[in-house]
């Protein structure tokens, strides 16, 4: 099985060039979980399953893992990856590539290079199509400006039949098989970016910022209404989001591409609560029959949200830390489940949907921690462990492993990856003196089936992975506590069992995963939150609580009239 391979990326001269060496798990993937961990342990594996190794700026596989593409200072090379080695075939002279696309079906390559000097023009031609079957050029255009958010620039449907570009007011509909060059201009002043769909039949969706008072949108078009090579001017959109106070978007489309996710932001927050502008996160069918705010029960920014591959949900890490973790049924954006508030701001799904990975990186610890979906919609917390100083994260395509790395330029030290079970548990470790890159290799869809957990991986809920049962032993009994930890200001009403206070700490009740409860639900009995106190205080009593209560009432009444009656006979 040679769809499981993970790539990663070393630094080597000479300048400007990366090396790049190739780690084939091939050989843990189909087995049970402890054979799985057996053959971690073991190192299992080889070390070079493409090329011994291999230098260039660049490299990408295609989205079926079948096609491996990477530029050299001179030339790009695109090889066959189905063997082993991989086998070359063929190359293109191109001078300093410095981003490489493969289409979805693996139909088209895009190239793009630097310009040579500042003062390019548009005889330049540093954006390229090329046809896979023969390297030949297909298309070749000018770019100006390269923003790797927006990479690549030149955006394909599912089966290759439709392409949309975004340029200064207007986006381009091409159909390749037609010619690069027959295009369809949709005129829309001031559009900012556009994206297309999933599907077969792919619709687009497009963002104009705020003009002259007037309020930014995003759009949705049917490409299936455009047909007709020229210009359209004033194109009728199907669905339509409006809004003020947003300078920028990330369009995040459905699997199935019913319905966008649109998380809008501004460099300014209009409220005066952070100095790093504001977020918020709108929701828009793409048949227009529903559009509105995601109804958000914490103030803060919107960390992350993420749809699950099957589209029938999505997930959101939001406000300020603690952050809250949602999960919205899709059909009608409504609050379904909570994952628990913590210092998380990242979600990930399997490529199933049956597993969640909660984590918080960046300025956060670290902490990951693992849900699955039962078959009654309930996520279930499965485990949890801490992956210090990572960077990225990301699901094998079997579903099974997680793959964490520490990278450059964000962190140039204690560089490396690891392999996580998808209960938590560290399955290999491997440390690198400098590494840029660490990535599962993409597999044909339908490669792998949906499977659930092992009855012997069980853990207990919130039991650490082997790097925090390394830490928790290490903080055993007798452990050293300099003087001021044992007497630290502890503050009011504060849930934490030390003096160590955080920002990132949640109650209790707050970290639990349960049912969505909407603002203002009373807390579950025995919880104790920041606003409510001690236990029981203004809490709602139970029948038994209330009958005994009534009942020391009534006797401390007749002792005061007991006592009452006693002094007026004196």
């Amino acid at each position: 099985d040679m769809s499981s391979g993970m790539q990663t990326i070393t630094e080597r001269t000479p300048v400007g060039l990366k090396h790049w060496k190739f780690t084939d798990c091939a050989s843990t993937i189909g087995l049970s979980d402890d054979d799985a961990a057996a053959a971690y342990a073991r190192h299992d594996f080889s070390s070079s399953l493409a090329f011994d190794e291999v230098e260039g700026s660049v490299a990408t596989y295609s989205s079926d893992g079948k096609l491996f593409a990477i530029a050299s200072a001179h030339k790009v090379e695109v090889y066959d990856a189905t063997c082993e080695p991989y086998a070359l075939r063929g190359s293109i002279v191109k001078n300093g590539a410095s981003a490489l696309y493969f289409s979805p079906s693996s139909t088209y390559l895009a190239v793009y290079q630097k310009q040579t000097s500042s003062g390019a023009t548009k005889d330049e031609k540093n954006l390229t199509i090329w046809n896979v079957s023969d390297l030949s050029m297909a298309h070749e255009v000018f770019q100006r400006q390269f923003l790797k958010a927006e990479w690549p620039y030149f955006q394909f449907s599912d089966d290759d039949a439709v392409c949309i570009r975004c340029v200064t007011n207007e986006i381009q509909i091409i159909r390749p098989a037609q010619g690069f060059d027959k295009l369809t201009r949709l005129r829309v002043p001031s559009v900012a970016v556009a994206k297309i769909s999933p599907g077969t039949t792919p619709r687009l969706a497009c963002f104009v910022p705020e003009i002259k008072g007037a309020p930014g949108s995003v759009r949705i078009y049917e490409i299936v209404e455009h047909t007709q090579e020229g210009v359209v001017e004033n194109p009728q959109p199907v669905a339509r989001k409006s809004f003020f106070r947003v300078s920028e978007v990330d369009l995040m489309w459905s699997p199935i591409g019913n319905a966008v996710l649109i998380l809008g932001s501004s460099e300014v927050d209009a409220t005066n609560k952070s100095y790093y502008g504001e977020t918020a996160l709108h929701y828009l069918k793409a048949d227009g029959s529903f559009e509105g705010q995601v109804p958000l029960s914490k103030e803060g920014p919107v960390h992350d949200a993420q749809w699950s591959p099957l589209g029938d949900e999505f997930g959101v890490v939001y406000g300020f830390m603690p952050a809250k973790a949602t999960i919205f049924k899709a059909e009608k954006c409504e609050p379904k489940y909570e994952l628990g508030a913590g210092p998380h701001n990242t979600l990930r799904w399997n490529p199933f949907g049956r597993f969640i990975a909660l984590a918080g990186f960046g300025n956060l610890p670290g902490d990951v921690k693992f849900f699955q979906k039962m078959k009654d919609g309930k996520y279930k917390p499965i485990g949890s462990t801490r992956a210090s100083c990572s960077v990225t994260l990301e699901w094998s395509p079997d579903g099974r492993r997680l793959l964490t790395s520490t990278i450059a330029p964000r962190l140039n030290v204690d560089n490396g990856w690891k392999i996580w079970r998808y209960n938590g548990d560290l399955l290999l470790h491997e440390e690198r003196e400098k590494i840029y890159e660490a990535s599962w290799r993409p597999v044909p869809q339908g490669t792998f089936e949906d499977r659930p957990i092992s009855p012997a991986s069980k853990r207990v809920d919130g039991a650490g992975g082997a790097t925090t049962s390394a830490a928790s032993s290490g903080a055993a009994k007798g452990a050293y506590k300099p003087p001021h930890a044992v007497s630290a200001y502890k503050p009011p009403h504060s849930t934490s069992g030390s003096g160590n206070f955080s920002l990132a700490k949640a109650s209790a009740d707050e970290m639990k995963a349960g049912k969505f409860k909407p603002a203002g639900a009373k807390p579950s009995v025995g919880a104790t939150t920041a606003d409510s106190g001690p236990p029981g205080a203004g809490a709602q009593l139970s029948t038994a609580a209330a009958k005994n209560a009534k009942k020391r009432a009534a006797k401390k009444r007749a002792a005061d009239a007991a006592s009452q009656l006693a002094h007026t006979s004196l």
